[in-house]
């Protein structure tokens, strides 16, 4: 075996970023900056009167509150603290249950599992590939407080019909949207259908600012008064109209909660500008992800054992990731062996991405290792992603198609 599929950037463990001797690398991030992005975040450096907590905060939560169709956004440092504040203000009580998929990245379970909750781990759609609603059902208890959506690689989940089941068990919905800002589900956007929506502003992202960031979605008006002061460290101001602006000091800081202690998840005002910046060209940006996916998905309609997520009608999947399923059984081989073939003959960067949550050694020592998830455990094992970015060439398009073709072709012996 070449030595390619053996090396890795140093330090990192997500097989991310250029690797010598590959044709087509696996990106560390999706998309470059326009020259009007890194205009907005010079600007602020230049002009800017504060650097956190300002007017360009304001904006950028106005403009995605308005682009999502929220009732509330809030700027966060990152979607693992938007789901944070999402599981404090939950509000669980020793004994709970969440309800979260069995795929997807470890930080969307992680601040449920800190409150104490039990995780109860659901299956995925054999056909969408995100969480099965119908398996939802099946896992609820009188204990069940609460169910993660995730809309996985930029596919959104069955919102309708995990929000019927919410609203029949009262439950709190959460989106975990990090990796589909922009999808939708008949026009209406993910975010926009839970009591919460976290969404990701990482550079692996389609909307990124500068590496980090992200936002938090509320749908209450009382979870939404609760949220600045859990951002930022209880700070808030004394009432107007004090003799001494000074006295007794210039902010106060108080409880927003009982027995909850708030922290800081803010975003730089930097940051929150590129973001405003960003939504102008959300859209066009997941336009070009989807006509990307289009034209790989024609183009390896006629080879039966890959297999790519079903798109429902009315649902707008943005194509975080491509992600294909390999079934080789007929002629004894497996994903692995596809892999073998694009890395060391092909030189395509393809990578399998994150592990099922309940086999990671994390969860299993914290008591989260139980699991019933047949559907993702026969597909997760024959699941692999390829290389991927906003703006791919029709070139680079064509050499994966021309990769996987022979791949399968020379693993059936042809």
């Amino acid at each position: 075996m070449s030595n390619l599929t053996q090396t890795t950037k140093a330090g990192d463990a997500s097989g991310r970023g250029s690797v010598a001797g590959y044709r087509v690398n696996f990106p560390a991030r999706m998309r470059t900056y326009t020259e009007a992005e890194i205009e907005a975040v010079v600007n602020v450096m230049r002009n800017a009167e504060v650097q956190t907590q300002g007017d360009y905060m304001r904006k950028f939560e106005a403009d995605f509150k308005a682009y999502i169709g929220a009732n509330h956004a809030f700027a966060v440092d990152n979607a693992t603290n938007a789901l944070r504040l999402a599981a404090i203000l939950c509000k669980f009580e020793k004994g709970d249950e969440v309800i979260v998929p069995g795929y997807t990245f470890s930080a969307t379970a992680i601040p449920f599992g800190m409150t104490g909750v039990k995780l109860v781990f659901a299956d995925i759609d054999p056909k969408r590939w995100t969480i099965d609603p119908k398996d939802i059902e099946k896992k609820i208890t009188p204990r069940t407080k609460a169910v993660i959506a995730v809309h996985l690689l930029g596919m959104p989940a069955d919102m309708p019909t995990i929000m019927e089941i919410a609203a029949k068990h009262n439950l709190r919905v959460i989106e975990d949207c990090a990796q589909a800002p922009g999808a939708s589900i008949d026009g209406k956007k993910v975010g926009s259908f839970g009591d919460f929506g976290c969404f990701s502003f990482h550079g692996a992202k389609n909307i990124t600012t500068l590496g980090e960031g992200g936002a938090i979605t509320v749908k209450s008006d009382e979870d939404a008064a609760l949220l600045p002061g859990l951002r930022h460290n209880g700070i808030r101001p004394f009432p107007a109209g004090r003799e001494r602006y000074w006295v007794p000091a210039m902010s106060n800081v108080d409880i927003d909660m009982e027995n909850i202690w708030p922290n800081n998840f803010c975003l730089g005002e930097a940051q929150c500008a590129l973001a405003s910046e960003l939504i102008k060209t959300l859209d066009s940006s997941t336009d070009t992800t989807i006509a990307q996916a289009a034209k790989l998905r024609a183009a390896i309609a006629d080879i039966p054992e890959l297999t790519v997520a079903e798109v429902p009608a009315g649902v707008r999947h943005i194509y975080h990731q491509f992600v294909l399923h390999f079934n080789g059984s007929a002629f004894g081989k497996n994903r692995n062996d596809l892999l073998d073939f694009l890395t060391t003959e092909a030189a395509v960067r393809a990578i399998v991405q994150y592990y099922p949550l309940y086999r990671y050694p994390l969860f299993q020592k914290l008591g989260a290792g139980e699991h019933n998830t047949p559907v993702l455990d026969d597909w997760w094992d024959n699941s692999f992603s390829l290389p991927w970015w906003i703006g791919m060439s029709d070139e680079t398009l064509d050499y994966l198609v021309d990769s996987l073709k022979a791949g399968v072709a020379t693993l059936k012996g042809k």
